[in-house]
């Protein structure tokens, strides 16, 4: 099913969901720093990156990996 936008758009409707009918100015999600798939997804429905979270989740081999930060104010959510 991958690259059909079906992700792309689940993020940008529920993002318009919490925008339009919650009144919320900003939507934030934290993906892994490795998840190109997932920062591009985001990215498409106007969530840009905000920084790195060093060390932010361990993984199940029990290491520690980067999170990023993105954010999406509500002017530029993607129609």
């Amino acid at each position: 099913m991958r690259g059909r936008g079906l992700g792309t758009d689940s993020v940008r409707t529920l993002a318009r969901h919490l925008i339009t009918d919650h009144g919320h100015h900003r939507v934030v999600i934290d993906p892994a720093a490795g998840s190109a798939a997932a920062i591009r997804c985001y990215g498409k429905v106007g969530f840009r990156p905000v920084g790195v979270m060093r060390s932010y989740e361990r993984g199940a081999d029990g290491t520690w990996h980067d999170g990023l930060l993105m954010d999406l104010p509500a002017e530029e959510l993607t129609p």
